[in-house]
């Protein structure tokens, strides 16, 4: 494979020092499921997000829907594992100002996720100190920096960061003194980590009433789509880094394995045919960076089922080695 998409992409979307990806984990809850989620393996989802997270793919996306899909009136975004909504405002936000009527669903399968994607309270946090303070914090989470939306002035940005900030500040209203409700062990782990890391600052934020309606945020599982979007009705749909919940075991201390190659295939195949099933002719199926989603037995299945599901890769990672947004070819 190599970096060239079969779709004309900008160049220098974010210039050197730019980037909104840099030393911050964005937010991390972990939400307990009932044991027979996810093929039986997994009880409990870590929901990485972060607002404007891989905003190359968000980028594309809007590039795509104002050009090659230029001639439909109205688009139909699905945000699958959309956790708190973290992204899937981030994308009502880039795309409020086209020139097209934009129908925005999330779904997650955790309960508790949804609800406080409908509540439309955010946090933002940005921790100091020296590199390897915030190398800790991180802990090898893959997440993105959205700390500038909250703690830098218009006036120091540049750029995409200067453009998401000033989309941010007209989305949303801060909360002073806002404290969100947790339980015993969440109370715990924050003193802990107050103790550890005392330089985290956390501001709390609110979707503005009239922006709130652009996104609709159900229960939702994957494997039943079906029940979320009607047939070939999706122009867009998201599923990214989410695959390895599907086809990953987590052990003791967090150790992540894959799945047997019997459960994982089924599983991934089962998956394609949902999303085939859901993504208009010309629409985007969005799958992330996560490296379960492009390597082992998941990443191989997943490639080679939608290629004979007619979908086609049109956005390939930096290093050119994996397909993250795949378009579905018209017939």
């Amino acid at each position: 494979m190599n970096a060239i998409t079969s779709f004309p992409i900008y160049a220098n979307v974010f210039p050197a020092g730019q980037t909104a990806g840099v030393n911050f984990c964005g937010v991390t809850p972990v939400e307990q499921l009932g044991k027979d989620i996810f093929v039986g393996v997994r009880d409990k989802l870590i929901q990485e997000t972060a607002f404007f997270r891989q905003p190359e793919e968000l980028e594309f996306i809007k590039e795509y829907i104002k050009t090659a899909l230029k001639g439909k009136k109205e688009i139909n975004i699905i945000d699958g594992a959309c956790s708190k909504g973290y992204e899937t405002y981030s994308l009502a936000m880039l795309l409020e100002n086209i020139d097209h009527k934009i129908n925005i669903t999330g779904f997650d399968i955790g309960k508790e996720a949804i609800c406080e994607a409908k509540k439309g309270i955010f946090f933002i946090k940005q921790i100091s100190g020296s590199k390897n303070i915030v190398s800790m914090y991180k802990m090898g989470i893959d997440a993105f920096n959205d700390d500038y939306l909250a703690f830098s002035k218009k006036c120091l940005l540049e750029g995409k960061q200067a453009e998401y900030k000033q989309m941010f500040d007209k989305f949303y209203t801060e909360l002073p003194g806002y404290k969100n409700k947790q339980s015993i062990k969440e109370r715990l782990k924050g003193i802990l980590f107050k103790e550890l890391f005392p330089s985290i600052t956390t501001r709390a934020f609110q979707i503005k009433p009239e922006k709130a309606e652009l996104c609709k945020f159900v229960q939702g599982d994957i494997l039943k789509l079906d029940e979320i979007v009607s047939q070939a009705s999706a122009d867009v749909l998201l599923f990214r880094n989410a695959l390895y919940h599907l086809t990953t075991k987590e052990y003791t201390l967090g150790l992540k394995l894959p799945l047997p190659d019997e459960i994982v295939i089924p599983v991934v195949k089962d998956v394609v045919k949902q999303i085939d099933k859901a993504v208009a002719s010309k629409g985007l199926f969005v799958l992330g960076s996560h490296a379960s989603d492009h390597l082992t037995t998941a990443g191989k299945t997943l490639y080679n089922e939608l290629e004979m599901h007619n979908f086609t890769p049109v956005l390939y990672n930096a290093a050119g080695t994996k397909a993250v947004i795949w378009k579905k070819n018209e017939f």
